[in-house]
């Protein structure tokens, strides 16, 4: 049976390409695994290889600086046609190997075995192999520690191309919903320039900021990629500021937020009411352009509980503000209760108190 016809050649080829591996830079996981197969084994070199259509290269080597065989040089490829382990005692012996380079030439390769690396438990791709200066006979349990490291070098590899993937795709699914959001924004301004209504145009402005927010959760959601977990601190604080950027010269922000690990649909709700909070100091608190400020603060509480604070030096409740509703009060108070919330308004002799308290268990403890 021929090398190509033993291994199926163009699948292999295939898989190989599949795993984005090839010429890749050193990587520790595989690096250790090498070195413990030497030191199991006692031998000097150990090697991870892919053995590609024209050439055999090691993602990992302990005990040479070679990567890069040709496949005169590759023992691996006869590996492959082997369904686990394959051994040879003697190379000098073995017309396989007899005039192998690596085997005549300085290095005097003697001694070769190798696990095979199989992909999806089918197809082999390479070898964690062995090899020695001397001719020697792996003992049984050390063939079997082998296969067992060369199964969990598989499952690396597999790994690597599944979070390949996912990354691909989140990156497809941030350009599509980004995308979304910019084409629905736009929307929203177009038609808020084009009506003359003043009650109409506060409405989208309203719409574009909620559209604001959620474009501003969505990127930081896609910055932390696979945790679902978001640092509220930093994310308050860039929402914020952004906020900021469309308010009046007449109101100044001021902040100070603890730090707060939180689920991203926490961040979310609380974004939202972040949002509806500001932007309602600012549209009824300071009428006829009076100067004033807005504080946010981000506190931890006792009990696994945190708040957020949305407090204003402006005319309050009973000086000409209207904020006693309103879709924005709805808004808040939704998002309060999707988190396990509760609000709390008070009242202030200048201003506006308004507190979202709610549940923030340490994500961090086991």
């Amino acid at each position: 049976m021929s090398f190509d016809e033993g291994t199926g050649s163009a699948q292999r080829i295939d898989t190989i390409r599949s795993l984005h591996i090839m010429d890749s830079e050193d990587e520790a996981d595989f690096d250790e695994i090498a070195t413990y197969a030497s030191e199991i084994c006692a031998a000097p070199i150990s090697l991870v290889t892919l053995v590609d259509r024209y050439r055999q290269w090691a993602k990992a080597a302990h005990g040479t600086d070679q990567r890069d065989y040709t496949m005169d040089e590759s023992i691996c490829s006869h590996a492959l046609n082997h369904p686990d382990f394959f051994e040879i005692e003697d190379t000098l012996l073995d017309e396989r190997t007899s005039s192998n380079p690596l085997v005549t030439g300085p290095q005097q390769i003697r001694y070769y075995g190798g696990a095979v690396l199989r992909i999806g438990d089918t197809t082999p791709v390479g070898a964690l192999c062995i090899l020695d200066t001397r001719p020697r006979r792996l003992s049984d349990d050390k063939k079997r520690l082998l296969s067992i490291l060369a199964r969990q070098v598989a499952r690396r590899m597999e790994l690597r191309r599944a979070l390949a993937s996912q990354e691909l795709l989140a990156r497809e699914v941030d350009h599509r919903v980004k995308n979304s959001l910019q084409m629905v924004t736009s929307l929203v301004r177009i038609q808020r320039n084009s009506t003359a209504s003043e009650e109409t145009r506060a409405a989208l402005d309203a719409t574009a900021a909620r559209l604001s927010a959620i474009a501003m959760l969505h990127a930081e959601l896609h910055r932390i990629s696979a945790r679902n977990e978001v640092a509220l601190d930093r994310f308050l604080a860039d929402l914020v500021k952004h906020i900021g950027t469309a308010l009046p010269s007449n109101i100044a922000l001021r902040t100070r937020f603890a730090r707060v690990d939180v689920p991203s649909e926490v961040a979310a709700s609380l974004a939202l009411a972040l949002n509806e909070a500001i932007s309602n100091a600012a549209k009824h608190a300071f009428p006829g352009g009076r100067s004033g400020t807005i504080s946010i603060y981000l506190n931890l509480l006792a009990g696994n509980m945190a708040e957020l604070v949305v407090e204003d030096d402006g005319v309050g409740l009973t000086g000409g503000g209207n904020r006693s509703g309103g879709l924005g009060r709805d808004i808040i108070d939704a998002s309060a209760t999707r988190i396990g919330g509760e609000i709390c308004r008070q009242p202030q002799d200048a201003g506006l108190r308004l507190t979202v308290r709610f549940p923030a268990p340490d994500l961090h403890q086991p």
